[in-house]
């Protein structure tokens, strides 16, 4: 093992997830290397003499700016979607939503097989129809936990991993506090598992994805993954026809995927199956189509609000990224009922990417300050003397989240408004502490760091506006109600604040940003930046853990859609970030998932 490995080993076995009271949150290692020297490569993005705020002084004079590159989606683009599905086709939805009630999800009566209906539960879920589902699924999974799990797949023995990990996997994604001890027959009498798994595509790929739903402290799960893993990577260089299925597989598991894009490639992939269900193809690809058409109106609505606002227009040194916020929103929470809340979400998102760059690359210290204390005092004459692109910044987002605000306190009775004003002021304070690291130049500890980072990601923001708006009907305590759920708030936001920082880390310490899990890491532990990117990606896994946690202890929650939107933020968030910031700097592949989420339909193949 090379001396970095073993570096990085050793991290992984001692050190803690933060944030720990009881003790700091690196104590096992320090590397005795010195910090390398970090050489900025040349970004297109970066140009020099560009107008911006001199941190020091407080005045707006030529210093470099990042320039961000324009939106390649205009208002005319978005206009112009075709956002008519067919009325042929709606009454063929109708039509095949109502035979695939009458499918048989019955066990106990002569029906399915286990396994048959493990299957069914995750075609249907991956083929993006769970929505549809969702008591049928429910009242399966009841009886699945009822059965032996001991019995299940016997009757084939070659597929008897293939099931019980799907058993696994299926259970505890719906919140059931189910076992790892399902593993112990798979292992020979020296405790590693038994050689002839070692070629079973399926169990393998069924055992590779429940590992991924593993609590911390599950050895035998943290095991598996790593012999799954091993024996994929072998079989995907062999020719069979499970190859694109293993290379999905190991680019991200399927419980990390954003839902819509999965649900996509799904349908592409069960249309090539022999044994495909023709009925939940057929309707899986008209539902795509249908709820990309709604999705199609609610992003032309929020474009004409955006217009209207001005702010792309006159903050030109901000991110104009009104299709990438919607294409988060929908990643947030897709299903056709929540069409109002994408549309308010798509709005703070837009709000929260303007006012980052403020913080970010654009205002003086002094003028931050001020911003953020109006907004924490929520104080719209406290404005008034500020620089233009300020009173314009406060009185948008002012008016937003008046309009959320009111328009949910009257559905529920309550009024929010102090509520979304308390996150935003502390968000606004979390941008603020970075901004004063950086002006000070001053790189904190991973374990400060992340403190403030899950909290500066907007996370928290994002889904409180969206517990708001998905839970209008609620008409009592609905503000406590979302204080159980800190958990996952605060751990999607981890997750969220880590990914983020793995594909932006570049160009924030080539603009002198010192505050990143990357360069924090780094510079505390004298390692080089591989290293340090090994670590991050570690600390994402556990905090996934304490989320799927979280998850089963909500169990008696497990209907309120809220738990599914906080792991949904996760998912986007690696969908974003996989392979670059795709939401600062969208390149091409992010072009083409905005393109087969929201733009282009599945063709109808003819019969």
């Amino acid at each position: 093992m090379s001396k970095q490995k073993l570096q990085y080993a050793c991290h992984r076995m001692a050190l803690p997830l933060y944030p720990v009271v009881s003790q700091p949150f690196f104590l096992a290692y320090k590397a005795k290397q010195k910090l390398p020297q970090i050489i900025v490569k040349p970004n297109t993005r970066y140009y020099p003499s560009i107008k911006c705020a001199d941190k020091n002084n407080g005045s707006h004079e030529n210093i470099a700016l990042p320039i961000y590159q324009p939106t390649i989606w205009t208002h005319n683009f978005i206009e112009a979607l075709d956002v008519n599905f067919p009325i042929n086709s709606r009454e063929k939805v109708k039509e095949l939503d109502k035979k695939a009630m009458q499918l048989n999800f019955d066990y106990e009566n002569g029906g399915l097989s286990i396994l048959q209906l493990l299957e069914q539960i995750d075609d249907i879920e991956r083929l993006g129809l769970d929505y549809r589902f969702q008591n049928n699924i429910r009242r399966a999974l009841n009886i699945i936990t009822s059965v032996n799990e001991n019995n299940i797949g016997h009757e084939e023995k070659e597929r008897s991993l293939h099931a019980a990990s799907l058993r696994f996997r299926l259970l505890r994604k719906h919140g059931y506090n189910v076992s790892q001890d399902f593993l112990l027959r798979f292992k020979d009498s020296q405790g590693g598992f038994m050689r002839c798994l070692e070629t079973d595509v399926k169990g393998l790929l069924s055992l590779y994805e429940a590992s991924y739903l593993s609590f911390e402290w599950e050895r035998d799960l943290h095991e598996a993954k790593l012999f799954a893993t091993k024996h994929l990577l072998k079989l995907k260089c062999q020719e069979n026809e499970a190859r694109e299925d293993i290379n999905h597989a190991l680019e991200l598991p399927s419980y990390r995927r954003m839902l819509r894009l999965q649900a996509r490639w799904y349908i592409d992939a069960y249309s090539k199956r022999k044994d495909a269900n023709m009925l939940l193809l057929e309707l899986a690809t008209l539902d795509y189509n249908m709820v990309q058409s709604e999705l199609k109106k609610e992003l032309q609505e929020v474009s004409k609000w955006w217009k209207n606002i001005g702010l792309a227009s006159k903050l030109s040194f901000a991110r104009d990224r009104l299709v990438e916020c919607f294409f988060w929103s929908v990643g947030v929470i897709f299903e056709p009922q929540y069409n109002f809340c994408r549309v308010e979400l798509t709005k703070v998102y837009t709000l929260i990417t303007v006012i980052d760059d403020i913080y970010d690359v654009y205002g003086s210290l002094d003028e931050l300050v001020m911003f953020t204390d109006a907004v924490k005092r929520w104080d719209i004459n406290a404005v008034k003397h500020m620089p233009e692109y300020l009173q314009l910044s406060f009185r948008t987002l002012y008016n937003t989240i008046i309009e959320i605000g009111s328009k949910t306190s009257i559905a529920q009775g309550e009024d929010i408004i102090p509520v979304l004003v308390r996150v935003w002021g502390e968000l606004l304070e979390a941008f603020l502490l970075e901004a004063k690291w950086t002006h000070n130049k001053y790189i904190p500890t991973l374990q400060d760091y992340m403190d403030n980072a899950w909290r500066s990601v907007a996370g928290v923001v994002i889904l409180t506006h969206g517990y708001f708006l998905i839970n209008q009907e609620i008409k009592k305590d609905v503000v406590e109600n979302l204080e159980k759920y800190d958990d996952l708030l605060k751990w999607s936001s981890v997750i969220y604040r880590l990914c983020n920082d793995l594909a932006t880390s570049t160009d924030e310490i080539a603009r002198g940003k010192t505050a990143n899990a990357i360069s924090c890491y780094m510079h505390e532990n004298s390692v080089c930046e591989e290293v340090a990117r090994e670590y991050i990606k570690f600390l994402i896994d556990k905090a996934w853990g304490e989320m799927i946690k979280a998850r089963v202890a909500y169990f008696q929650e497990s209907t309120d859609p809220f738990i599914d939107m906080a792991i949904n933020l996760a998912r986007i968030s690696h969908c974003v970030y996989q392979y670059g910031d795709e939401h600062g700097a969208p390149d091409a592949r992010a072009k083409e998932r905005v393109l087969s989420v929201i733009v282009d339909p599945i063709p109808i193949k003819d019969n």
